[in-house]
């Protein structure tokens, strides 16, 4: 009497299995498609990071202080005879250096007093044809001890056809004069012109050591193409 009627008992039997596609008459359905992975989200990460750290590289490869050592290959260099160290002048005669003047081999013979600092710089060709540019520097040391620098420095450098002696209409001024062959097919001439050093005591310039204890020098370095008629 606890049986429940026929009727009942059929309307709660399972359904008989059809393989899920509903009809009961076709292949089993495919697992559904999972959904996007990280996979390409750390590829696109991957790549930012890459990027950035190439310009980073580029940007601290390109950005070279102006004020750093023109030439890595020459290291300073104490002169005999002086208290003057000699670093290439590389850096500082870009400001005349044109169309390829002056050539590689000469500019790389010049040296300057570590801690010269540019003060002007000058084009003398005035049409003559001929390259003529000059740099005027200023050091803090005396007359004596540039000169004395710029005598060894041209020698050792490879210059000919040294002399020294007072400067045109500068009596006061020691001019410092050599010649060299540039790989351009030319000889050249360098002039370093070396000014009396002057002393400053309360903002006043003297020629008197007297005044001050610690002096500047001002020099020229002028360089120029040596003519054929020459």
């Amino acid at each position: 009497m606890d049986r429940p009627p026929p009727a009942l008992t059929e309307e709660l039997d399972p359904a008989p299995s059809d393989g899920g596609n509903g009809n009961g008459d076709g292949p089993p359905l495919p697992p559904p498609r999972p959904g996007p992975g990280l996979r390409p989200a750390m590829v696109v990460l991957g790549l930012a990071v890459f990027i950035v750290v190439v310009f980073g590289v580029l940007a601290g490869v390109t950005n070279i202080d102006a004020s750093g050592p023109a030439n890595s290959g020459v290291r300073p260099a104490t002169v005999p005879g002086t208290s003057l160290v000699a670093v290439s002048a590389t850096r500082a005669l870009r400001p005349i250096e044109q169309a390829g003047e002056p050539p590689g081999n000469i500019v790389d013979a010049v040296r300057i007093p570590v801690g010269a600092v540019v003060v002007s710089s000058a084009n003398n060709t005035a049409g003559a044809g001929e390259y003529d540019e000059q740099v005027t520097f200023a050091v803090a040391a005396s007359q004596s001890a540039v000169i004395d620098f710029f005598r060894t420095e041209v020698r050792r450098l490879g210059w000919g056809q040294y002399s020294s002696g007072p400067a045109y209409n500068e009596p006061a001024t020691i001019e410092v004069l050599a010649t060299k062959g540039g790989n351009d097919g030319f000889y050249w001439e360098i002039g370093a012109l070396v000014s009396p050093t002057t002393f400053a005591k309360n903002g006043v310039l003297s020629t008197s050591k007297a005044a001050a204890t610690t002096g500047t020098t001002r020099f020229t370095i002028r360089l120029f193409q040596v003519s054929d008629t020459n």
